[in-house]
Order: structure tokens, then sequence, then C-alpha cells
């Protein structure tokens, strides 16, 4: 006991600058799960910049929660709801306060996740419905209400394909636009979540719009997302974790059980995620250089980014991805993040608990002008000093508290018996959808529970559909089909498919397969079922716009 005093004592004298939080290391107890932010080098770009409370990001979009805790303070009160008419902004659907989130969510406030520019202000700006739709002339106001009220840059992760959900372009929403354009706003849009080099029709012939497509952890374009030459880059839009309302709206209680989303943080996939990264990005180049008009802070953008063309040579040959992907490390002046190592193709799908995509060709919901009060930069020498006493500060202390503790162990070791040999641990299995644990097909850990000793009884084998074949293996006493993480047949790519869609199930002389409350309806040889039905071998099942062969 007189031996672990001291170390004790030591530890409590040490751990207020040990726990000091800062942006090389947040406390934020989930910024370890936002895979994007250490992809496109956020804490690099931290040591310039947290962003300035001068500078404010327009979220056009379903609204924020107004008193989520993460982003309460970010806020700004002069918000405006294009849909009721009021000055209350507050989200009845959840898209919005996702978007926020990725945006400008609090730093070092041991609370949740972190945003990219957690230092600037949000203004939020309400423009869809409850059900995530918006009429053109409700988006249009809400952008030109962003650009008088001086927002720097505008987010629309939002919109209408042209050729799938509109005929020609937005005249109200591409002249707003050009509105915003004019009062020095930068306009950041989505590219759209159709699968296809689709436009969105909210953008028009405007090329100096940045048009945003997701790319996933290995830098490969989303199987969702679009693409085309309006495309200007491309940022993290697959499986990534942020806000969600505090309360119950759209997404967290009334559409199916099996495709509601968590209160509080959850994650979404689509080009309206990845669309607010970009925005982020520039208002941290907007805080880091004052001076700067839009133009210039839109050419930085295009131009810091990191090289994704040998992962996706196709569509790089096309132009198809606009320069590449977001650095915000090398547009803040660091150095850059190296791009992601070509994987197969079949590694590429998004982690087993991605939630359903995320459309930005939703009814033409608008960009809400993310506005987020913070700590206001002093600029980046000041600021690059001060982190780096502060990580200086931290990692001696640390030093000395690590002597200290390892003088300790090596003593007790040297007083201590030595034990008895255990046995190896086990190897270590990386978390399922975690970042570096893409699976190359349906991970162990979201099938149920197999027979003890039960062999294979059959497998699944996708035949047509928007996703590409794969085999599934079917064991145990059955096996759900769907997109939610505790599916053992994953299908990720059909945004028709529901979270929990089907399940197959054997007593091991028969085989049945059941609809779990689709959205859509599951079909056997062209029939929709409505009850436990008989699966033979040879039978097609249709999921979504998914077919699989039952063998």
């Amino acid at each position: 006991m007189k031996h672990i005093l001291p170390a004790i004592l030591l530890s409590l004298l040490l751990a207020p600058a040990l726990t000091q939080a800062s942006p090389a290391q947040p406390n934020d107890p989930r910024f370890g799960d936002q895979w994007g932010l250490t992809q496109i080098g956020a804490q690099c770009a931290w040591a310039v910049t947290t962003g300035s409370a001068d500078v404010t990001v327009a979220v056009v979009d379903s609204g924020v929660d107004m008193n989520h805790p993460d982003l309460v303070d970010r806020l700004r009160t002069d918000g405006r709801d294009f849909v009721d008419g009021d000055n209350d902004p507050s989200d009845e659907n959840g898209h919005g306060t996702n978007v926020a989130g990725i945006v400008a969510a609090t730093l070092a406030n041991n609370e949740g996740i972190v945003g990219l520019a957690p230092g600037i202000r949000i203004l939020p700006i309400r423009v869809m419905n409850a059900r995530g739709a918006g009429s053109d002339r409700a988006i249009s106001r809400g952008v030109r209400y962003a650009a008088d009220k001086g927002a720097q840059v505008i987010n629309l992760s939002l919109g209408a394909t042209l050729t799938i959900d509109a005929d020609t372009v937005s005249e109200q929403v591409t002249s707003a636009i050009r509105y915003a354009q004019s009062k020095g706003s930068l306009v950041i849009v989505a590219a759209g979540n159709d699968f296809l080099p689709l436009e969105n029709a909210i953008v028009g012939d405007n090329t100096d719009v940045v048009v945003v497509a997701a790319t996933d952890e290995n830098d490969i374009k989303a199987e969702f997302s679009n693409s085309g030459p309006w495309v200007s880059v491309t940022a993290p839009g697959v499986h990534i974790l942020s806000t969600m309302p505090t309360y119950d709206v759209y997404l967290t209680s009334q559409v199916p059980k099996s495709e509601r989303f968590d209160k509080n943080y959850d994650y979404m996939s689509g080009t309206s995620q990845a669309t607010p990264f970009v925005s982020a990005l520039a208002a941290l180049l907007f805080s880091a250089h004052p001076d700067w008009d839009w133009r210039q802070v839109e050419a930085a953008l295009k131009e810091q980014v990191v090289d994704i063309s040998a992962q996706n040579a196709t569509l790089a040959e096309k132009r198809f991805l606009g320069t590449g992907r977001i650095d915000a490390c090398k547009a803040l002046g660091g150095a850059v993040a190296a791009p992601t190592a070509t994987q197969p193709p079949e590694a590429t799908s998004a982690p087993p608990t991605a939630r359903p995509t995320s459309s930005a060709a939703a009814p033409r919901p608008t960009p809400i002008a993310v506005d987020i009060p913070g700590t206001s930069s002093a600029g980046a020498t000041s600021s690059l000093a001060r982190e780096l006493l502060l990580i200086g500060g931290a990692f001696a202390c640390g030093m000395v508290l690590l002597v200290g503790l390892l003088l300790f162990a090596i003593f007790r070791i040297v007083r201590r018996p030595k034990p008895a040999q255990a046995p190896a641990p086990a190897a270590y299995i990386p978390p399922v959808g975690q970042p570096g644990s893409f699976p190359a097909s349906v991970p162990a850990a979201a099938q149920p529970a197999p027979i003890p000793n039960a062999a294979q009884w059959g497998v699944l084998r996708i035949v047509g559909g928007p996703v590409p074949p794969r085999v599934y293996p079917l064991a145990g006493a059955g096996a759900l089909i769907g997109r939610g993480d505790d599916c053992a047949v994953l299908i990720l790519g059909d945004p028709a498919i529901s979270r929990r869609h089907a399940i197959i199930r054997t007593d091991g002389r028969q085989s049945t397969i059941e609809d779990a409350g689709s959205t859509h309806g599951t079909y056997l040889s062209g029939q929709r079922i409505v009850t436990p039905t008989l699966l033979r071998r040879g039978d097609i099942i249709q999921v979504g716009q998914t077919l699989l062969r039952f063998e």
C-alpha cells in the first residue's frame, strides 16, 4: 500500500493537465466513431483554426433541434421556418439536425461527437416539412434569407434529380442561388442518391455551385451516390455518425419500426452527409482567411484535394468525381493525408450498421443556413502556438506519470512470484461497422446465433437488381434479410430495402420465408407474400429491387 500511494498522489496531481481537452485529443466520447474526420485530416486542420464565430454556415434543410446539447451553443437565434412561416426552425424530420452536427457539433464538451468546424455558427433555416418534402418557393426563400443574414456558406443537402424527380431545372431555386452568390455566399449542394450520373435540378447551369458526391472509407464512390461532370469534389458519405433530435420526429418515430433512427445520435449515409463536410471546410477557410471571398474559398476546396482516381479509374477517366476528395489538412496548409489504398470491389460495401441512405433528391428540400456561434480564432499563428504549448505540456506531464508508473510496475514485478503461463488471448476482431472493418461478405457478427453444430443448409445468391452479385451462406435457425446491422443477409445499395425486410427460417426439414414488416413488401416467384410461405430450391425472392435465388 505504501508503494501505491505515491503513484496515486502523482496521478491526482497530473490529472488536470492530462485530461484537459484540446483539438488534438477531443474528449467527446464518440469522436472515435467519426471515421470521416480522421480521413480528411480534421485534427491537423484544427491546429490552424477550429473556426471563427464570425463565420456562419446556413443549413437550409428540415430545421435543427434548437436545444440539442451538442448544437445549442453553436446555433444562431435568428433562424427562420419557411414551412410554417414563423421564427421557430425546429426540426420535425431529423435530417437537418444530422447535417448540422456534421458541420459544427461542439468540440471538447464531453458530449457526443465533434463537427468539422466546431467554432463557427449555424443559421438554421427550415424549408422541408416533417416528411422531408419542401416546395421550390420555400427553398428559394430560405436561400435568399440565408444570404441576407450574411451566411458565408449555404449548405443544401437537398434537391430533385433531373429525369427522375424533375423534368426541368428549378428556376426559383437557381435564381435564389445566383442571388446568394451575388451577396457573397458560397453555395454547396448534394449530388443526389440515385446511383446514376444524374443532375440535381436545383443547380442548373451554374458552374460556380460546389456539387458534392459521396465516397466510402476506401475513397471509392459510394454505390448510391450520383456522379457526373458537374461534380466538384467528393467527401465521406457512408455510415456517418452525427446528431439527431432529442425528441420524437418523423425519422425516429413515424417511419416503419425497421427503418427508424435513434434519438440524440445516429448514423446516416448519403450525399446529404458528404455535403456538410465540404461546407464545414469552407467555413474553416473563411475563418483562416477573413479577407478571402467565396471564389477564393471555392478554388481552395477544389484544388487542395486528395487524388482518388486510382480507386475510381473509370469514373475518374470520365471526370465524373470532380477534382478529388477534400482534405482539410492540405486546404489549411498542413501535410496531405495519404489516399486510402485501393481495395477490391467486393470490399467496398458500407459497414453493416449503416442506416438507410438519406436522400438529397427528396422532394425539393432547401439548404439550411448553418450559423454556429463558437470560439473565435485569433489567427493561424497564435492558435497553432497555443495548441503546441498545450500538447507539449500534456505530453511532458504524461511522460512523468508514465515513468513513475513504469518504475512502480517494475518494482512490483520483481517482488512478485512469476505466475503460471496463461493461455494466449484470442485474436482481436474489429467491431462490425467501425473504420477498418469493411467486410468482403456478410460478417459473422451480424448473423443470428447458429444451432450448435448446425451445418450450412442453403445459400441466397443475388441474381438481379442494383446490387452487385454476392452469395450469402445460410446456417443456424434462420436468416434476416435487410440493411440493418442485425441482418445476416445484409444488402446495401438498394434504397427500397427496409432495415428488417424479410426472414427465412428452417426446422431442418423445410424452409419458409415471411415478410418482416417491410415498406415495399416481399415477393416470392412474382407473388407478394403475406404469411410464412414454403421456400424451395430455385425460388426467386424479390426484396426491394433486388432478386435473390434460394439454392
